[in-house]
């Protein structure tokens, strides 16, 4: 995952060249590479030059591991586990390619990368008609998921004449959508919008800045993955009549 939030927006090659430390180019040993324990034997930094390595390898990591569990402890070892772990990765990755490339100077915004969009498609699609035995609730999802946020995007875009939501965020929800179905639009396109104004006003009022850009795939897929977890909730508090 974090091969693939690093390269995949650089348009590099995700197998070649090996793991390299990224200030003194030294090839990372296996033994150096493993998640988590490597980080802390090292104290944080290259074992050849001593620059530190980001935290956020680490947290993700550990985050995805922790996720992983809980997909465990909650579907048991199942194909709805594997479904499950498919949503969590394709979702965490978005979302970490998204920040990391909004946070860094040589992009002009944040960037989820078509091939993973489009990763996450193939295998969402896959994968939810394996498991609910038809081609429909992946497909019916996937067209809702990207109407959800293609057309207030295009209307805000005729009406205020600029972009209002990145290409990969709506192709993003057509992966949200064929993994989890088209009932779990509503709630996910809900959830984001509510979590991105919670964080964006927060921001704003700590940093005493306006107009503050902010990813929008990250609270596309924290809402996802909430949306995983507890979907007979929140399907029994829209749906139910």
């Amino acid at each position: 995952m974090n091969v693939l939030t690093y390269r995949l927006p650089r348009g590099l090659n995700i197998a070649y060249p090996p793991s390299s430390c990224p200030k003194c180019g030294q090839k990372i040993k296996f033994y150096d590479n493993v998640p988590i324990l490597s980080w802390l034997i090292l104290g944080g930094r290259c074992r050849n030059c001593k620059s530190p390595i980001s935290l956020m390898y680490p947290l993700t990591e550990l985050a995805a591991a922790l996720l992983f569990l809980a997909c465990y402890i909650k579907f048991g070892l199942s194909l709805e586990m594997w479904h499950g772990c498919a949503v969590i990765f394709f979702m965490l990755a978005a979302a970490l390619a998204d920040v990391f490339t909004a946070v860094d100077e040589n992009f002009e915004c944040g960037i989820i990368p078509d091939t993973l969009n489009l990763a996450g498609f193939v295998t969402g699609f896959a994968l939810s008609w394996a498991l609910y035995g038809t081609f429909t609730f992946p497909l019916y999802g996937a067209l809702t998921g990207f109407l959800g946020l293609f057309i207030p995007s295009y209307l805000f875009k005729i009406i205020r004449k600029k972009e209002g939501m990145g290409g990969g965020d709506i192709k993003l929800m057509a992966v949200v959508g064929a993994m989890l179905g088209i009932k779990s639009i509503f709630f996910v396109i809900f959830a984001s919008a509510f979590l991105g104004a919670v964080f964006g006003i927060t921001l704003q009022l700590v940093s005493r800045q306006k107009n503050i850009m902010l990813p929008f795939g990250p609270f596309i897929a924290a809402a996802s993955i909430i949306y995983l977890f507890y979907s007979p909730v929140f399907d029994t508090l829209l749906y139910s009549r």
